[in-house]
Order: structure tokens, then C-alpha cells, then sequence
């Protein structure tokens, strides 16, 4: 498991992918997809409150089916 950051603000993209656990494809597709995460001069800036309602509000509904290769 990841270890937990000092701060709940996280500064870098890096930050943010560690504390999701995601690679950099990934941390594109949830950032297409509205995930509260903003670019200030060039950095990307994400506090962990915001993230974690985000993933608690697009993981509230049920899958009908479990897609192929999931892991």
C-alpha cells in the first residue's frame, strides 16, 4: 500500500499517480474524465480529499458485467 503523504495537498503528477497507484496512461484518463485535478504554472496540483470523493462517487455504482482483463 502506498504511503500515506504529509500533506493533503499533493504537487506533481507524480504525487498524485503515487497516491492513486496509477501509471501516467491511467492519470490521463481520470483527468479526461473530470478528475479534480488542476495545472498551475505548469504543475499539476490535487488535494487527496478531493480524489478520494471522487473515486468514492465513481465507484457507487454496480457493474452489470465484469469487462475482459479486468485485474
Amino acid at each position: 500500500m502506498a504511503q500515506k503523504p504529509k500533506s493533503k495537498i499533493l504537487i506533481g503528477a507524480q504525487a498524485v499517480q503515487d497516491y492513486l497507484q496509477i501509471s501516467r496512461p491511467t492519470f490521463e484518463k481520470f483527468v479526461a474524465k473530470g478528475m479534480p485535478a488542476v495545472v498551475i504554472d505548469n504543475r499539476w496540483y490535487a488535494h487527496t480529499d478531493n480524489l478520494d470523493e471522487y473515486f468514492r462517487q465513481m465507484t457507487r455504482f454496480c457493474m452489470k458485467e465484469v469487462p475482459k482483463g479486468a485485474k
